[in-house]
């Protein structure tokens, strides 16, 4: 039975992974190791190579040293911008959405600094104002002077760090492109036209759609990083031409600092330079997408199914453990090659775990099996001598020690020669299969381990057990194969029957083992001698068996 159950389990393994990772991947548990293997893969893209043309000015601690505390006049943005006049775009990713207090007319000196600049872009992001969701965007004088306007919205995973972003979002619809990809199109010419502002609604939702992930490296940074007071004060015009120009804050306590998978010490990456890696992303078509989840579930339990149902067929326990590592190399090597070749992000990490899960489950499922083996009687499927003679040690050790009473019951089927030469030996081996099993069904508690000894010898050891338990045990198995009522011509009972010797005491020092084994050997010698199909105890006493014999003959004398 055991043997099957293994068998039938065997067969539906298969079957079983698939269906779990179904479930995992569709209920995104493990999410966090497909993040890890994303980080590993993307800190050591060799790809990843720096965009030459790609520039990021920084309002940086040496910035606000040099040009006093933020914010600074609207005159500085605007000089900058008359500047930055040859670059192919201008990412202008500081939010100016209320007006100058000190100064109104900076606003309008600024809105026309952008509008002669003629390639800026402003950003857009959501904002929760007295519980009511709100689309910030520059001012209107300022906004309707840009080229573009982009949203600067990131997806953070549940570990709090920024992989993913839509390229499209906004109030209501996703009306605006991300803030790199609006950057991208002005670079190229494409300008899309900037929606009206949004009314605030109640009940109107931030609406996203195109997720990609980011492309980030722990290796060169993608763009040039430039102090606001060089670009803006020391650098040449000449050196911003034919660029595409990012300007932000990335000062400590100014930024929206953002927990990434390159960020150093924790300390986050700034708004700014994530958009920078998307526009190097979208300029090299190196912009990752993530395969849709129900394909990601339905390759996942393919994979894993087909894995496990040809290496658990082909490999045998040597090679199984090797064999399931190296599938699950292939699964995340195949990940990373599509990662960095086609540009498609698929996971892959908990495919591989339950590959390594499956297969060490199977090595030590086999294990087991050959070490059940190495003990089981493979006609009976009882323990063998080998085992008995273990445990029978082991317990016998045990009684010593706490001076418990331990029972050793050794059985023979009576005429069994007789009945292998009448009946044939397959019919003979059938016996003792009945036999094991009546064994199994009566000596089934815990405490008692039965085992087949040799040819039609078998053996139970009860611990712990008095004589008297253990004499009534094996009347009981008497009885039960009376029962059976297993035919057998050859004998002069005409059933199959067994001669029982029992032995029971409590081990003291002189005491071993074998001792134990040749008193209750010389006990069923005393069975099979007084007639067989009984009972005998060490030393000899007349038991209930024997005292019903004695009656028949004093009857049949009378």
């Amino acid at each position: 039975m055991r043997s099957f159950q293994i068998s039938r389990y065997s067969r539906a393994a298969p079957l079983l992974l698939a269906l779990l990772a179904l479930l995992l991947i569709a209920s995104q548990l493990l999410g966090r190791l497909d993040f890890w293997w994303y980080d590993v893969l993307t800190r050591n893209n060799p790809f990843h190579g720096p965009e030459q043309n790609l520039i990021v000015i920084a309002v940086d601690e040496k910035s606000l040293s040099e040009l006093g505390r933020w914010p600074w006049p609207r005159a500085f943005h605007a000089q900058l911008l008359d500047k930055l006049g040859g670059a192919r775009a201008v990412g202008f990713d500081i939010a100016i959405a209320e007006p100058s207090r000190d100064h109104p007319e900076a606003d309008g000196y600024l809105a026309n600094a952008i509008r002669r600049n003629g390639k800026v872009v402003g950003p857009v992001f959501p904002e929760l104002r007295s519980g009511q969701l709100l689309e910030t965007r520059p001012l209107p004088v300022i906004a309707g002077a840009m080229a573009g306007l982009g949203h600067t919205d990131y997806e953070r995973d549940e570990d709090g760090a920024i992989r993913r972003v839509y390229l499209r979002a906004g109030l209501g619809a996703p009306r605006y492109p991300s803030f790199a990809a609006a950057i991208r199109d002005v670079a190229s010419g494409q300008r899309e036209a900037i929606p009206p502002a949004q009314p605030p609604r109640p009940g109107q939702a931030w609406l996203r759609r195109d997720l990609v992930m980011v492309p980030f490296s722990s290796g060169a940074q993608p763009f040039h990083l430039i102090s606001y007071s060089d670009a803006l004060n020391r650098l040449p015009a000449a050196l911003f031409d034919d660029s595409i120009v990012l300007i932000g804050v990335t000062a400590n306590g100014l930024g929206n600092q953002q927990p990434t998978p390159v960020s150093v010490n924790n300390a986050g990456m700034p708004g700014v330079e994530i958009d920078a890696y998307m526009v190097h992303g979208l300029l090299n078509h190196q912009l990752m997408r993530p395969m849709p989840l129900w394909r990601e579930c339905l390759l996942g339990a393919l994979l894993l199914g087909l894995f496990d149902w040809l290496l658990s067929r082909r490999l045998r326990a040597p090679k199984l453990l090797a064999g399931y590592a190296l599938a699950a190399g292939a699964v995340l090597l195949s990940s990373a090659a599509l990662l960095y070749f086609a540009s498609l992000w698929v996971g892959g990490s908990v495919v591989a775990m339950l590959l390594l899960l499956s297969g060490t489950l199977r090595y030590v499922s086999g294990q087991a099996r050959l070490f059940s083996l190495a003990f089981t009687d493979g006609l009976t499927r009882l323990h063998n001598r080998r085992h008995f003679d273990e445990a029978f040690n082991h317990a016998f050790e045990q009684c010593r020690q706490k001076q418990k009473s331990l029972a050793l019951i050794i059985l023979d089927i009576d005429h069994f020669k007789k009945y292998n030469d009448h009946y044939g030996h397959y019919a003979g081996d059938e016996v003792l299969r009945k036999v094991a099993r009546a064994l199994r069904d009566c000596f089934n508690q815990k405490g008692q381990l039965t085992a087949r000894l040799g040819g039609e010898e078998f053996g139970v050891l009860i611990t712990p057990s008095t004589a008297q338990q253990a004499m009534a045990a094996a009347e009981r198995f008497l009885g039960h194969m009376a029962a059976l009522e297993l035919p057998h011509s050859a004998s002069p009972l005409g059933t199959v029957s067994c001669s029982i010797g029992v032995c029971a005491c409590i081990p003291g020092a002189a005491d071993s083992t074998r001792t134990l084994f040749e008193h209750t050997d010389q006990a069923l010698y005393e069975a099979k001698r007084s007639g067989r199909n009984r009972v005998s105890l060490y030393p000899a006493q007349q038991t209930a068996s024997a005292q019903k014999s004695a009656d028949d003959t004093s009857a049949l004398q009378d």
